[in-house]
């Protein structure tokens, strides 16, 4: 009986080429993240860097140094994260500032019991995760809004020698924030998020998932700290 060699041939290359593409999409299903990057709630948070200052001097800045991607939900060790866009001269985020500071100061457990820094006999207010502040500062293009770093440090440390929304950055509301401030003048970190102005509120899990967007809701930004870690309270 005669028999066609080249026709197996090609059946056997047909076959395991496409065993090995069967194994491809195996391979890329399973190492593929299958959360889409974005700033819609349940997306996972887009890339967060630059220059920051905390208060010292500025250092290089990168959300990832924040997050836990190991994260579970009912973790209540890991922190989660506040991300705030901001402008130094936009009226909206001077007038918000002071509350800012009372939230930072509280989620942040820079706060006691007793409204005092905490110590071994006054434990901090918040029983809940640890929640870090971040502020992105960028310059819109509105007329009258140039910033610089030195107005920035200026904002968050209220000295004076800085215009802020027309005003010294030392009489801005509020106290000394003690959070870090990115320095995205060139509306780099803006743009990345799709922030179209300010001030804007993202509120992130400890695995960098986005789980509230100020804009889309009508409640404050601690009520939906509470809201969203009710179950991680001690």
């Amino acid at each position: 009986m005669k028999q066609d060699t080249e026709a197996d041939v090609r059946t056997d290359t047909a076959i395991k080429i496409g065993a090995l593409f069967f194994i491809a999409l195996i391979v890329l299903a399973f190492t593929t993240d299958p959360i889409a990057t974005g700033t819609r709630e349940g997306d996972r948070a887009p890339p967060l860097e630059g220059m920051m200052y905390n208060g010292s001097g500025w250092s290089a800045f990168d959300l990832n140094d924040y997050l836990t991607p190991s994260w579970v939900d009912n973790d209540s060790s890991a922190p989660w994260v506040v991300v705030e866009f901001m402008d130094t001269d936009c009226p909206y985020c001077v007038r918000a500032a002071e509350e800012m500071g009372q939230f930072s100061n509280y989620f942040m457990k820079y706060q006691g019991e007793d409204g005092t820094p905490p110590s071994s006999t006054n434990p901090p207010a918040w029983r809940g995760p640890l929640v870090n502040f971040i502020a992105s500062a960028t310059q819109l293009d509105i007329k009258g809004h140039d910033t610089s770093r030195d107005e920035i440090e200026g904002f968050r440390d209220k000295t004076g020698g800085e215009s802020c929304a027309s005003t010294s950055c030392s009489e801005r509301p509020g106290t000394i924030h003690q959070f870090p401030y990115i320095d995205d003048i060139d509306q780099e970190n803006m743009d990345a998020w799709r922030v179209g102005g300010t001030p804007e509120y993202f509120i992130l899990q400890p695995d960098g998932i986005v789980a509230w967007v100020a804009s889309q809701h009508d409640e404050t930004l601690s009520d939906a700290l509470f809201r969203l870690t009710e179950e991680l309270v001690e």
